[in-house]
C-alpha cells in the first residue's frame, strides 16, 4: 500500500520520528534539530511532495540545481547525506529507495502534521521582508541552536537586525521556553545591558549587584 500522499500546502509533515516544518525548511527528530544542508532539504522535500512515487533524477536535479547542468554524482552526495541524517541507508531503505534506472521513491508512511505549539517570544513584527539573505538565514538558524553566542557583525543599516529576527523566528519551535528580543538601543550604559534583560521578565535586581538574581532566574 502507497503511504498516504501530501499535499502542497500541508505546513509539517510528519514520518518515522521526524517532523520537517516546510516553510521553516526545519528537520526536528523529537524536538532536536536535525542538521541538513540546504541542497539535502530540496531533496527531502521533493520526495515527500512525491512520497510513494518515483521521482526520477532529472526531475531532483531540476528541483536542487535549478538550470544548471549538474552530474548524477553530486545528486547521489546528496541523497546519501540526507539518508545519513535520517539514520537510513541502502541497504535497509527505511524511508528512501532507489529504483535502478529511475530514481528515488520515499517508502515511509507520511501524515500531515499540526504545526509545533508557538513558543513564547516578545519578537517584533518585521515590517520588511528579507530579500538576498537566503544562504546567510540557514547559516545563522544552523548555528544557532549550536553555539552559546552569535555574533552578526556588519555595517550600520546594513539589516542585521532583520536577519537577527527573521533567524529567531525559524529557530523558535526549537525551544519550549521561547526566545526573547532585547533591544539595546536605548542602552547606553552597559552597567544597565542587566537590568534591561531582567525587565523582559519583570524580575527586580538590585543595580548594584543584579547578575546573580538574574542568572538564578534565568
Amino acid at each position: 500500500m502507497s503511504p498516504p500522499r501530501t499535499r502542497d500546502h500541508d505546513p509539517a509533515w510528519a514520518f518515522g520520528p521526524f517532523r520537517l516544518l516546510r516553510a521553516e525548511r526545519l528537520l526536528l527528530d523529537g524536538h532536536r534539530r536535525v542538521p541538513l544542508g540546504g541542497r539535502a532539504t530540496e531533496l527531502l522535500i521533493a520526495l515527500l511532495e512525491r512520497a510513494g512515487d518515483v521521482v526520477s533524477r532529472d526531475e531532483l536535479t531540476d528541483r536542487v540545481w535549478p538550470g544548471s547542468a549538474v552530474d548524477e554524482t553530486s545528486l547521489r552526495v546528496h541523497i546519501a547525506a540526507l539518508r545519513k541524517a535520517l539514520g537510513d541507508d541502502v541497504a535497509q531503505g527505511r524511508f528512501i529507495r532507489n529504483v535502478p534506472r529511475r530514481g528515488y521513491r520515499f517508502v515511509a508512511p507520511v501524515h500531515a502534521a499540526a504545526p509545533a505549539p508557538i513558543a513564547p517570544h516578545n519578537l517584533p513584527a518585521r515590517t520588511t521582508r528579507l530579500f538576498g539573505r537566503d544562504d546567510a538565514l540557514r547559516h545563522l538558524a544552523a548555528q544557532v541552536p549550536l553555539r552559546r553566542l552569535v555574533t552578526i557583525t556588519g555595517p550600520g543599516g546594513m539589516g542585521k537586525t532583520t536577519l537577527a529576527l527573521a533567524a529567531a523566528e525559524r529557530v523558535l519551535p526549537l525551544w519550549r521556553d521561547g526566545v526573547r528580543f532585547v533591544d539595546l538601543a536605548s542602552v547606553a550604559d552597559a552597567r544597565l545591558l542587566p537590568a534591561a534583560v531582567a525587565a523582559l521578565f519583570d524580575v527586580s535586581v538590585p543595580l548594584d549587584d543584579p547578575l546573580p538574581p538574574l542568572a538564578a532566574f534565568l
